[in-house]
């Protein structure tokens, strides 16, 4: 037969643990953010237009195989390794 047992040796659990719900100052922060996000984009944008312009860049960019068919084109060789003896004489400077 089945003894009860005493209630003091019982194990206590633990309480569940709750997700703290969002407080009115996190919401305002995350508001505060996006604002100012959306308010500085279009200074975002000029400046990396202007960033480009600066360093001669116009248009959109082209994909790899595009550029690959544009320097073969022009007489590029792909089994040179000029490009590479460049960057390596650049680092021994």
């Amino acid at each position: 037969m089945a003894t009860q047992r005493n209630v003091h040796e019982q194990r206590r659990r633990k309480p569940a643990t709750r997700r703290p719900k969002p407080v009115d100052d996190d919401l305002a922060l995350a508001d505060e953010i996006l604002r100012v996000g959306r308010e500085e984009h279009a200074d975002l944008v000029a400046g990396w237009k202007k960033f480009l312009k600066e360093l001669g860049i116009r248009g959109k960019p082209i994909g790899a195989k595009k550029l690959q068919e544009r320097l073969l084109k022009k007489g590029f060789d792909p089994e040179s390794n000029e490009f590479s003896r460049e960057i390596i004489a650049m680092r021994e400077e």
